[in-house]
């Protein structure tokens, strides 16, 4: 009989509330795997669509009532994370020739014929977006985010995928923080409520600080809820748990209590500082809109995981990398999810 495993869900001060948009784009997201995503695979495709990941969107931006607004975000959500998971054990040289022709294709150039289909869907985002009044200054900036993703993020990263080792708590903290891709996908706050901070606000250390805490406080969300998955696959290195598990020799039960501890700490950080902003003068509505937004989308996320239908943490619903071999490890335990009192 197998060990039962309760995982803790995180909680939150900040309210969930939830889109309208829930249903809005289920079957544009088969089209496009079905059109443009066909290179990674006929099983990681019957996999993806099983992940239903699209209700990311709305359930992060859950104030826009229009799906205009939406659908180059779902674009960005699903070519993200494919990536993410395609480049996932790749040589490094292999990821770099990608990782630049992204950078080219989002700032203006347009996806080749003989390219993979994830080009033509960043493109495609790009035209959408300025279509929706988006500035060039700000399509500048999501580019340079998702260069940073993949290049501070998956690729620091794959060092330790690849040798089988863990980075010091210290460092995973810094690399989580950029490869689960969220402070790139905190730009999308932008197009959802139809407007871009200016630079010198964006780059704000206040701003910034709050995109870090932000994005780590996701990572370690989903450390949480991707902990089957991850200990039922061969990379199971970059969670935080597992980290401490195996490298603070703690047992899971209080590696669960060390990580729910550094997350609660960063969500308290996250929180004073959204309450005494700077004076950004004439953008002070704008600036806490934004900030607000980035609460919001660490606690719809949060509800994401059990609301959505996800298939993406369980068996049927694991993605396979490029070099990586399909299937998962039988599992030792029992896993149940607790939400917290």
């Amino acid at each position: 009989m197998k060990q039962e495993l309760h995982i803790p869900i995180p909680k939150y001060p900040w309210k969930y509330v939830e889109s309208t948009l829930m249903f809005a784009f289920d079957e544009i997201e088969k089209k496009w795997i079905e059109e443009d995503y066909a290179y990674l695979g006929a099983e990681s495709m019957r996999r993806y669509i099983h992940q239903n990941i699209i209700k990311v969107v709305p359930y992060m931006s859950p104030t826009t009532t229009d799906p205009n607004m939406l659908i180059p975000n779902c674009r960005f959500l699903l070519y993200e994370t494919y990536f993410d998971d395609y480049v996932e054990i790749m040589p490094l040289e292999e990821v770099k020739i990608l990782r630049d022709r992204a950078f080219e294709v989002m700032t203006g150039d347009n996806a080749r014929p003989d390219e993979i289909g994830m080009f033509r869907q960043m493109e495609q985002a790009r035209k959408e977006w300025l279509a929706n009044g988006m500035p060039q200054f700000w399509i500048e900036r999501i580019a340079k985010s998702f260069w940073e993703f993949v290049t501070y993020g998956i690729m620091e990263e794959t060092h330790f995928k690849l040798t089988k080792t863990y980075p010091t708590l210290a460092r995973y903290l810094v690399i989580r923080s950029r490869s689960i891709g969220q402070i790139a996908f905190s730009d999308l706050i932008a197009p959802a409520v139809g407007s871009a901070l200016p630079e010198h606000i964006y780059n704000h250390p206040s701003i910034q600080r709050v995109l870090f805490l932000q994005s780590i406080i996701i990572a370690i969300q989903n450390d949480f809820l991707s902990l089957r998955k991850e200990m039922a696959t061969e990379n199971e290195n970059f969670n935080i748990i597992l980290l401490l598990h195996h490298t603070h020799h703690l047992s899971l039960e209080d590696a669960f209590v060390k990580a729910m501890g550094i997350h609660d700490d960063f969500v308290v950080e996250l929180e004073e500082i959204s309450q005494c902003l700077p004076d950004f003068g004439s953008y002070q509505k704008e600036t806490e809109n934004y900030v607000y937004h980035t609460k919001l989308m660490v606690t719809c996320l949060n509800e994401w995981y059990h609301r959505s239908g996800t298939k993406r943490y369980e068996a049927e619903g694991f993605a396979t990398p490029k070099y990586g071999v399909q299937g998962e490890k039988p599992l030792d335990y029992d896993i149940k999810y607790i939400r917290q009192e």
